[in-house]
């Protein structure tokens, strides 16, 4: 009988020291100074600090209508094809690209971008939007890239640049990249 009302009061001490431990803590600052005290609204919406994808203007070749990349990249992985029309590999480039889309559809947002003075020829494919480059970052420099095709590939929805390529590379290439990110 002992042994069972141990058992019983055992739990029950336990409460109660738990119990006298809450009761001691100090107690809270009064309320009565609520006017004195500042007010730090807080600033639950954080905008990236570093989006490259809102500093990248394209213009759009058929409403010639100019706004950031991030409009209309709605993937966290934007995969963008420089090509010209004086290029001799950009039509390779262009195949490759081809190869690529229906693997990463709905991950990778694709565009291929082109110079403004750079006559633009007709789209050849409705999976990869062909744009204009307008501006972008100094780091980038997209608008005055020399030697093509180049393709860079910004991840982490526009805050990373996670391959700047220039020239022809086997399409498995660009499959692992995109692979890893």
């Amino acid at each position: 009988m002992n042994r069972s009302l141990f058992i019983i009061l055992l739990p029950l001490f336990f409460i109660s020291c738990a119990s006298a431990e809450v009761s001691e803590s100090p107690s809270e600052p009064e309320q009565s100074d609520i006017s004195q005290r500042e007010i730090v609204p807080l600033d639950i919406k954080k905008e990236p600090q570093n989006n490259l994808l809102e500093k990248i203007i394209v213009r759009d070749s058929y409403s010639g209508e100019e706004y950031p990349l991030s409009r209309i990249a709605l993937s966290p992985v934007v995969y963008i094809e420089l090509s010209a029309s004086w290029c001799e590999a950009c039509p390779e480039m262009k195949a490759t690209t081809a190869k690529l889309v229906p693997y990463f559809r709905g991950r990778v947002f694709f565009v291929r971008l082109f110079k403004a003075d750079d006559p633009q020829p007709e789209p050849e494919s409705n999976d990869v939007p062909e744009m204009v480059i307008v501006s972008s970052p100094p780091e980038l420099g997209l608008e005055n890239t020399g030697v093509m095709p180049r393709v860079v590939i910004i991840s982490n929805h526009g805050e990373d640049i996670s391959l700047d390529s220039t020239g022809l590379y086997p399409n498995l290439y660009y499959y692992g990249v995109l692979s890893e990110i």
